[in-house]
């Protein structure tokens, strides 16, 4: 994949994890599985796509301590 296109697809997968995860939020108790299985999942996307660990963990502490 171009540079363009690597781009395009991170962008567009940060914005349905988002979707994904406000929805979780606002529709699912903090421990119903799929909510912090979802926001491990994002946390590893922001960990490794992103590089931006801060994000990752602050995100993850967050659904943990909302669990």
């Amino acid at each position: 994949a171009t540079g363009d296109q690597k781009n395009c697809v991170v962008e567009e997968s940060q914005k349905a994890y988002k979707e994904a995860f406000d929805i979780s939020k606002s529709k699912l108790q903090p421990t119903h599985p799929i909510r912090p299985g979802l926001a491990l999942n994002f946390s590893a996307y922001y960990f490794e796509i992103l590089n931006s660990p801060d994000n990752a963990r602050q995100l993850a502490t967050q659904a943990f301590d909302d669990a």
